[in-house]
């Protein structure tokens, strides 16, 4: 990439925060529009950051209670009042002037209960439909469907007995976001330039001896250091040896590598600007990869290649899945896939779906040769500035058991109208060997 990650002040850069904000909040309310909603009440915080705002207290993700309301028509949406009466969040946050004021949404374990108290959370519940109900009485809202993402029984029943249409709103959130703003995909790509140089990290350091919690610990501090604001869990997939060849993705261990092995690893969730990445990629640890191995990684590689370039605007995604199937259709590809138990090449693993907030957004999915196993998706058109994570893995079952090594390869990148750009730009073409000892 050309510039830095940040705008300064003696030269143009892409990326403008301020712009982002009023598109994605344009969006938003456009979707409310659209789907015929007054407002929508809002807990997930990643999409609280969409809606411009953002709470330093990141734990609450566990402790749901934190909410925000977005009115129809009205800008940015109403959000939590701080433990100081406003004088600390609003400095940081002054496009929320005015909007700084429910004092019923806070960090508690509100959807979790309270044994020792039960009615304690029901009235704390019927004061968080107070509160909400008063704001769509203020812009004449109460009559209108108002939509909800994340809840409980008892606070839906809450906001019933307030005489809220209570609806599912994750539909307009999901429109708002599906496809991305200028500035989002560079933060997208700027998220890619951190886990490229993550891996070179990790491909490294990689040896025989470590464990999979130290590879793991190798990419986060790489992730820390290279400027990521978060790390979604961390959820870093790694799969080593015998663990790579029977399905990922599964979290690391404390298995120790041995030469030979491959190291599958996924760097996914490392947010710049709340945006993420999902980033696999495929080692080989302390000596030189065998033929079988090299093998593997070749179906893997090759069916990455084609999925990536099957993507094109205008199709839909059940249209995608097809060409690329057709594209696999030969002894061993992935468009004769192996029919469980039978042994063979299995592509599982192997799907395209959005990137965005998460390392998994909602909406559009090419589901590879998932939908073989009963697992389809609902068909939806492809459109310029959709983001996308394109995976493939392939895994060998031998008939009475996995063969000790599989492959997992990803890019991550954007619908444009030639096809797939790709964010990443980690080398993924051949197998890497890493932590050789001496010369071969």
């Amino acid at each position: 990439m050309q510039h830095g990650p940040f705008p300064v002040d003696f030269e143009a850069r892409p990326y403008d925060p301020d712009r982002m904000r009023r598109e994605r909040i344009e969006r938003a309310q456009a979707s409310l529009k659209k789907n015929g909603l007054g407002a929508v009440v809002v807990f997930d915080y990643d999409y609280h950051r969409y809606l411009g705002y953002y709470s330093f207290h990141q734990y609450a993700r566990r402790r749901l209670g934190h909410f925000v309301v977005l009115v129809e028509g009205e800008g940015f949406p109403y959000v939590p009042i701080d433990h100081m009466n406003g004088h600390w969040e609003q400095l940081r946050m002054p496009w929320f002037e005015g909007k700084m004021v429910l004092e019923t949404a806070k960090a508690n374990q509100l959807m979790a209960g309270f044994s020792e108290h039960p009615q304690f959370m029901v009235g704390e519940m019927e004061k968080m439909a107070a509160e909400i109900k008063a704001l769509l009485v203020r812009h004449g809202k109460l009559d209108r469907p108002c939509g909800i993402d994340i809840a409980n029984y008892t606070l839906i029943e809450a906001m019933k007995r307030a005489g809220i249409r209570v609806c599912d709103g994750n539909a307009a959130l999901c429109d708002a976001v599906r496809v991305k703003t200028q500035d989002e995909i560079h933060c997208l790509r700027r998220a890619g330039v951190i886990v490229d140089s993550a891996h070179w990290e990790v491909a490294r350091a990689l040896r025989p001896g470590m464990t999979e919690f130290e590879i793991a610990g190798v990419a986060a501090n790489a992730c820390y250091k290279l400027g990521a604001d978060e790390l979604e869990g961390p959820s870093f997939v790694v799969c080593t040896g015998e663990r790579s060849g029977y399905g990922v993705p599964n979290m690391p261990t404390d298995r120790v590598v041995r030469p030979g092995d491959l190291v599958v690893i996924d760097i996914n969730g490392v947010g710049f600007q709340g945006y993420r990445t999902c980033y696999y990629r495929t080692y080989c640890v302390g000596d030189k990869p065998t033929e079988f191995q090299k093998e593997v990684y070749k179906a893997a590689r090759d069916g990455l290649v084609a999925l990536m370039e099957s993507i094109k605007p205008g199709l839909t995604t059940d249209e995608v899945q097809r060409n690329w199937l057709k594209r696999g259709d030969f002894p061993g590809g992935w468009g004769r896939e192996t029919r469980w138990p039978q042994p063979g090449r299995h592509y599982f693993g192997t799907v395209c779906h959005l990137i965005g907030l998460r390392s998994g957004d909602p909406g559009a999915t090419v589901p590879g040769t998932t939908a073989n196993l009963g697992y389809g998706f609902p068909a939806v058109m492809l459109e310029k500035n959709m983001t996308f994570a394109a995976e493939c893995g392939c895994f060998t079952w031998l008939g009475d058991r996995w063969a000790k090594d599989g492959v997992k390869i990803e890019n991550c990148g954007v619908v444009t109208d030639a096809g797939f750009e790709s964010f990443y730009r980690f080398p993924y073409q051949e197998l890497i060997a890493c932590g050789l000892p001496g010369v071969y």
